[in-house]
C-alpha cells in the first residue's frame, strides 16, 4: 500500500483492529466495514489506530451506512427537532430467516472452515447481535443522541441445528443515562414474524426508521397508521452505500477532516454489551464491559493459514455454546 493510498477493509470483524492499525502505520487512508471489532481489546486498538490516523491527517469511514442515508437524516433531524416529543423507548429489530451454513468441504483446515463460517463463530464476527442486529442499534443510539449505561439480555439455540456457536435469537434491553430503553431484537428462524427497521417512541408520537425501511415515516401519537403520518421521506434515490464513499473521497480530495472511527467503535461497545449480557445472563454496565481484558481470539496477530482456531469440536462435532446463567460476560 503506498501513502496516500486508500484500502477497503472488509474481511471479518475479528481482523479488523490489525488491519485498521497497519493501514494507519503505512500512511493509508481507510474505510473500514462493519464490524469493527469483537472484543473490549479490539476496540482499543482501534480507537488508538483512529487517534494516530488524527495526527497523521488520514481519513476513516466505517461502514455503518445507516448514517449516510439521506432519508433516515432527514427523518432524524426532525426527531431531534422535537416533531415526536422526548425519546421514551427505541426498538430495533432484526427478525428473518436462518443464517446461512457451509459444511465443512475436503481440504478445509478447521480455521478455514470457520473463517469461510465467520457469521456462525464468535470469534470471528462477535454474534449475530454485533455483526448483523448493528444497524439498528446504531440508528437508535443516533436517535437518543448517546450511548447505553447498562444492559441485560438473554438469548439461546432453540431452533438450529446446525454444528456452530449462533444463538438464533436474542433480546437485549439496553437502559440510558436518564433512565429510556432501547430494546434490541434479533432472531433468525424459519416461519417466523419477520420485521427489519426500528421503532422510537417519543411523547407525542412515534417513528419508523432504521435500516431496512425505505421509507421513514413519523406519526402522531404511537399507532403507525396512515392517517396519523405526519411526516414520511420523499422516496427520491439515496444510496447510503455510495453516499458513505462519496463523503470519504471527497475529504480525501479536498482535505477535510474525516474520522468515524471513535462512533463506530462505541456502536461496537454498545453490541458487545449486549453480547456480554445476553450470553452471561447478567445486568453488566458499559464501565465494566470497557474494562475488560478478555480476547475472543489471543494471539490473532500470528495466526497462519495452519494455524488452531480459538475455538474447537468436541468428539461429536459440537462447538461451545455459551449458556446464560453460567457463562462469564466475555
Amino acid at each position: 500500500m503506498g501513502k496516500g493510498g486508500v484500502v477497503l477493509l472488509a474481511t471479518p470483524p475479528a481482523f479488523r483492529p490489525m488491519h485498521v492499525e497497519y493501514a494507519v502505520a503505512k500512511g493509508v487512508h481507510v474505510f473500514m466495514e462493519k464490524s469493527m471489532a469483537v472484543d473490549i481489546p479490539g476496540v482499543k486498538r482501534l480507537m488508538k489506530a483512529g487517534e494516530e490516523a488524527k495526527k497523521k491527517n488520514l481519513k476513516i469511514a466505517g461502514g455503518l451506512m445507516s448514517r449516510h442515508s439521506k432519508h433516515l437524516e432527514a427523518c432524524i433531524e426532525q426527531i431531534h427537532k422535537g416533531v415526536i416529543g422526548d425519546i421514551v423507548t427505541a426498538w430495533a429489530y432484526r427478525e428473518h430467516g436462518p443464517v446461512g451454513y457451509k459444511p465443512r468441504q475436503p481440504g478445509w483446515s478447521e480455521l478455514e472452515h470457520q473463517i469461510r463460517n465467520y457469521s456462525c463463530f464468535t470469534w470471528v464476527n462477535g454474534t449475530f447481535l454485533e455483526d448483523w442486529l448493528i444497524h439498528n442499534i446504531d440508528v437508535c443510539c443516533w436517535v437518543k443522541g448517546g450511548w447505553p449505561v447498562s444492559c441485560q439480555g438473554q438469548g439461546g439455540r432453540q431452533v438450529r441445528t446446525e454444528a456452530d456457536q449462533l444463538f438464533d435469537h436474542y433480546a437485549a434491553e439496553y437502559t440510558f443515562a436518564d433512565g429510556t430503553r432501547l430494546m434490541a431484537q434479533g432472531r433468525h428462524m424459519v416461519g417466523c414474524w419477520s420485521f427489519f427497521g426500528d421503532v422510537v417512541h417519543g411523547t407525542k408520537g412515534c417513528a419508523h426508521l432504521g435500516e431496512g425501511v425505505a421509507k421513514p415515516r413519523i406519526f402522531k401519537g404511537w399507532k403507525q397508521t396512515d392517517e396519523n403520518v405526519i411526516w414520511q421521506s420523499d422516496g427520491s434515490p439515496s444510496n447510503p452505500y455510495q453516499h458513505e464513499h462519496e463523503l470519504l473521497f471527497d475529504a480525501i480530495r479536498n482535505d477535510k477532516p474525516y474520522n468515524e472511527t471513535e462512533r463506530c467503535a462505541k456502536t461496537c461497545v454498545t453490541t458487545i454489551l449486549g453480547r456480554m449480557a445476553c450470553e452471561s445472563g447478567q445486568m453488566i454496565t458499559w464501565d465494566e464491559a470497557m474494562a475488560s481484558t478478555a480476547e475472543l481470539s489471543p494471539g490473532l496477530d500470528r495466526f497462519t493459514k495452519d494455524s488452531e482456531p480459538p475455538v474447537k469440536p468436541d468428539e461429536k462435532g459440537d462447538y461451545p455454546v455459551a449458556i446464560p446463567g453460567k457463562s462469564k460476560p466475555i
